[in-house]
Formats: structure tokens, C-alpha cells, sequence
């Protein structure tokens, strides 16, 4: 599995009505969240993520370690911010927004549209995190929630 939604529900001893209730969804949508079958979106996933205390990149598994304490407290994902952050992500990697396109599998104009803050558009959750895997970015770091920019792995 590539997320741990289930496994922190079970660990809250929360039923998948309650967790659909917390996230002002359906139990059913949940449901098929947790078993993989659909992709929540990345409003839902932070939700879920300051409901229960953890990391995105806990959650969707990119890090085994949930260093909560260095989470900024933000409810709602600022665009620009974000923006700003996969801006540096393409800097830093020395790629163009085309190229990032082209990894996810998505037109330039549609990920040009996640970056523009007038458009209402946010990044699913699941090419987020694709982009965080490639890259070694924090999620939290991309959507503003940390100032760790990359992914904190386990040493072998």
C-alpha cells in the first residue's frame, strides 16, 4: 500500500464513517481513498494530515519518520506559496515547467495552471507526490506546511 490512511484510522480507533465525517466527505469516497481506489484531493489530504498529527510525506509513505513538531500551522494551502516552492523545485533541479509537465504526463498549460494563483486549480495529491518521490521534496515543504525542503529518509 502507498498510504497509511487506514493504519492511522485504526490507530485513532476511528471508524471510516468517522474520518469521512472529519474530512466532510462520504464514508463511501473515504472508503475508496483508503483502499486506493481513488485519489483524495490535496485539501483532504492536509485535513486529514493536521486532524491526525502527521507529515503528508508520513502519509503517503515517502518518509517513515512524522516530524510533526517542524510543521507550520496552515489549514488551508496557500497557491502562491506553492507556486513560489515548485518554482524553486524546477531552480534547484535545473528543469523547466515543460519538463515537469511532461514527468506527471499533463499539459504545460494544466501545470502552469496550478501555479497560477487566480485559477482555483490545486495539484492532485497523487502528482504531488510523484513530484516529491523524483525530486526528494518534502511535500510539506512544497505546499508550505514545512521549511525542510527535502525528504527525510532512513538511513540503510
Amino acid at each position: 500500500m502507498e498510504y497509511r490512511f487506514k493504519e492511522i484510522r485504526e490507530e485513532n480507533e476511528l471508524t471510516q464513517k468517522e474520518v469521512a465525517e472529519l474530512l466532510g466527505i462520504t464514508r463511501s469516497m473515504y472508503s475508496n481513498i483508503e483502499a486506493e481506489l481513488s485519489n483524495i484531493k490535496l485539501s483532504y489530504l492536509l485535513t486529514f494530515c493536521n486532524q491526525f498529527h502527521c507529515t503528508l510525506d508520513y502519509v503517503c509513505k515517502l518518509s517513515d519518520e512524522n516530524d510533526f513538531e517542524e510543521i507550520l500551522p496552515i489549514k488551508k494551502i496557500d497557491k502562491q506559496e506553492m507556486a513560489r516552492r515548485l518554482t524553486i523545485l524546477e531552480h534547484d533541479q535545473k528543469i523547466r515547467a515543460m519538463d515537469v509537465a511532461s514527468f506527471l504526463g499533463i499539459l504545460k498549460s494544466t501545470y502552469s495552471g496550478y501555479k497560477n494563483k487566480e485559477l482555483n486549480n490545486l495539484m492532485q495529491s497523487l502528482m504531488l507526490k510523484q513530484l516529491a518521490k523524483k525530486y526528494q521534496y518534502s511535500m510539506d515543504y512544497l505546499i508550505g506546511r514545512t521549511n525542510q525542503k527535502y525528504l527525510k529518509v532512513k538511513e540503510r
